[in-house]
């Protein structure tokens, strides 16, 4: 009776941490949130690099990339779970419907992350055997630096519900933004302090954009070379902007990261 009191408490404390990221949160709490509203549906294969971060109880919690064999890139804030109660799914358009199954050997959440809030929101997670690859499974490219001009266009891919405080959707999404680089999304971002020369944007005016269950997912360019990851923004595709680490800003502690060096 003891041990099944602990776990339901553990299964509570964990439920109630994930939806303090809710949209109404308190600042403490994080309230980061992210989906895909106004996209399409993907075909299987379509995008062999995004992965869906689940609990051991089987639920979507966010979305990441394979950047290397034994290696995932998502958003820090996804990583409240205890790495035993995580796993890997990929290889699949639909998160219930794994091609492949992996666990968590580790995690790594950048140092200065949430310092000052909503900055360096980004982490690795390290899988417990290598991916294996094949049509459907495959890593991305990482952006070693920045070409991109506001107005070009990008592509948001996740798991996200279709609408504030909804479900993960069960089929892959896509959705075509448009890319703004920091000074511009300075200028029309609700909270400025929230941002950094770490982040990047993505235009939401045409109702296009991140919402639940987004947050950690990949932003790439045209050449499928992922350029950001979901952090935040104002939920959901409203007018303001959403905002993705830039993966190119964090590139050599992506690097360092997965070579064992740990240095921020």
């Amino acid at each position: 009776m003891f041990k099944l009191a602990v776990i339901l408490f553990s299964v509570l404390t964990l439920w109630t941490n994930c939806e303090a990221r809710g949209i109404n949160a308190a600042p403490s709490n994080v309230p980061i949130e992210g989906r895909i509203v106004g996209g399409d549906e993907v075909t299987l294969g379509a995008i062999p690099y995004q992965v869906s971060i689940q609990n051991t109880f089987g639920d979507h919690v966010c979305g990441g990339s394979i950047v290397a064999p034994e290696w995932i890139l998502t958003a820090g804030h996804c990583l409240d779970w205890p790495k035993k109660y995580l796993k890997i799914v990929t290889g699949t358009v639909e998160w219930n419907k794994p091609g492949d199954e992996y666990f968590v050997e580790d995690v790594k959440i950048h140092c200065q992350f949430n310092k000052p809030m909503y900055h360096n929101d980004i982490a690795l997670v390290r899988l417990s055997k290598p991916i294996v690859f094949d049509s459907y499974t495959a890593a991305v490219e990482l952006a070693t630096s920045n070409t991109m001009k506001n107005g070009d266009s990008v592509v948001l891919s996740g798991w996200g519900s279709a609408k504030a405080w909804g479900n993960a959707v069960k089929k892959l999404n896509k959705v075509s933004l448009k890319y703004l680089d920091y000074k511009t999304c300075l200028k029309t971002v609700k909270n400025k302090k929230f941002i950094g020369e770490g982040h990047i944007c993505t235009s939401t005016k045409d109702g296009k954009g991140s919402c639940s269950y987004d947050s950690g997912g990949p932003l790439v360019d045209a050449n499928n070379v992922q350029i950001g990851l979901v952090n935040g923004g104002q939920p959901c595709a409203i007018g303001y902007p959403d905002t993705f680490a830039s993966v190119f800003y964090y590139h050599d502690w992506i690097v360092n990261t997965i070579a064992g060096n740990n240095a921020c």
